[in-house]
């Protein structure tokens, strides 16, 4: 089992781009195979709602959301932390343009039509840069989120755990299960991250 801090992981992803990948491919590798593990447990087509940030945790979910549109899902996606992307992400949400059965929406839309449901919910707001305490907004979202029915999916690790420590916000979204890549993170393995991280699913992106 390999365990990588947050530090380590970036080290990691630098030493995999400077042998030939790219940055971009190892965001294509995450979000698709998280996106065929989930396609395995839920063959059938539903709806999902991806919540993203604006860095590349959330540019997971968007490869992700183009896996599942290709196989008839219909998606909503939010953004929670303005429309200032990374570039990845920024990238990756162009490649949506023009594909049926996506809609970008607002928190607002996002939050009534969590009351009518979703078969999926997946999170990818801060990811493993997350410490300290959750901005009074994300964890009005994380609320919502943890109220909501559907299967809940976070990308990496659950939105308000600190990937290092293991410590989490009170308000720290609650994941059924959790995608993380190249390796586990010390905070999978603590009792609070175990609480909030559901079943942790490592996935090979490309990273040693």
């Amino acid at each position: 089992m390999k365990i990588y801090t947050a530090e380590e992981m970036r080290r990691h992803e630098q030493m995999a781009v400077d042998k030939g990948t790219t940055f971009e491919q190892l965001m294509e590798n995450a979000g698709q195979a998280a996106g065929r593990d989930l396609l395995q447990r839920q063959p059938q087509a539903g709806r999902m709602l991806v919540v993203c940030g604006k860095g590349n945790n959330g540019g997971d979910g968007l490869v992700m959301a183009r896996l599942l549109q290709a196989q008839a899902w219909r998606m909503d996606i939010v953004f929670v932390l303005g429309d200032k992307l990374s570039p990845l992400a920024e990238l990756n949400l162009g490649r949506l343009n023009g594909l049926g059965g996506i809609e970008i929406i607002v928190w607002d839309s996002a939050a009534q039509r969590l009351q009518q449901g979703y078969d999926v919910v997946v999170e990818g707001i801060f990811g493993t840069g997350f410490s300290g305490a959750l901005p009074q907004n994300i964890a009005a979202v994380c609320r919502t989120l943890n109220a909501s029915d559907g299967l809940k999916i976070a990308l990496d690790i659950p939105t308000g755990l600190d990937c290092d420590t293991g410590a989490a916000d009170k308000d720290a979204f609650r994941s059924d299960i959790t995608y993380t890549f190249a390796a586990y993170k010390p905070a999978h393995l603590s009792d609070t991250g175990k609480a909030l991280c559901g079943e942790v699913v490592c996935l090979d992106i490309g990273i040693e």
